[in-house]
Order: C-alpha cells, then structure tokens, then sequence
C-alpha cells in the first residue's frame, strides 16, 4: 500500500483554524504510517506573503503547524515524534491562496 509522501492542509486567509477537516484524510495517512514505522512527522506552516507583516506571518504559519500538530496528537502520534516549523509568509504557489497551508512530511 503506498502512502502519500506529505499531505497538505489548507486555511482560510489570517485563521489557524483548518478549513476543511477533508484535508486530515491524507494527514490520518501518513500519522497511521508514522506510528507504524516509528518516523517523525514534520509540520511545515506557510502564511500568504500578500497580507499580514512578516513577523505577523511568521505567527501566523506556527500558529497553523501548531493546529495540524495538535490533529496529528489526537490522531495518536506521540507529541515528542511531531517537528513544527513556520516559514512564515511566502508566494510559492498560485493562487495565493494555496499558500495558506501546512504541509506535513514523514522524515
């Protein structure tokens, strides 16, 4: 059975609340996988460049990798096994919008 390598998480624009619980679908997968195998899981919070002040951004985005780490603990993944980062306020992708998310990875 192969499992998406990451998934991500999408947010409405300034919430850390996830927007769509559909999006834990793939999450669930991968937290499954990581208690399996005993990998760490890393959650990668992004905010959009195009609002917000950077260090408002930077909040922003942990805030956000903080709400899909507290999913992944309810889920079962031992808290210790969980890696948040926030990069802050990018422009990565197009629409903007896609760069209110998470995205969270097995290492």
């Amino acid at each position: 059975e192969i499992v998406a390598s990451s998934a991500s998480v999408f947010f409405n624009i300034n919430k850390s609340r996830i927007a769509s619980k559909k999006d834990l679908v793939n999450v669930k997968e991968l937290a499954e996988c990581a208690k399996s195998s005993g990998k760490t899981i890393v959650v990668t919070g992004y905010a959009d460049s195009k609002t917000g002040s950077a260090s408002y951004n930077q909040k922003l985005s942990e805030r956000r990798a903080e709400a899909v780490a507290a999913e992944l603990v309810k889920m079962g993944v031992s808290r210790d096994k969980i890696e948040v980062v926030g990069k802050g306020g990018v422009k990565d992708l197009t629409p903007i919008s896609y760069n209110r998310r998470v995205v969270v990875t097995l290492k």
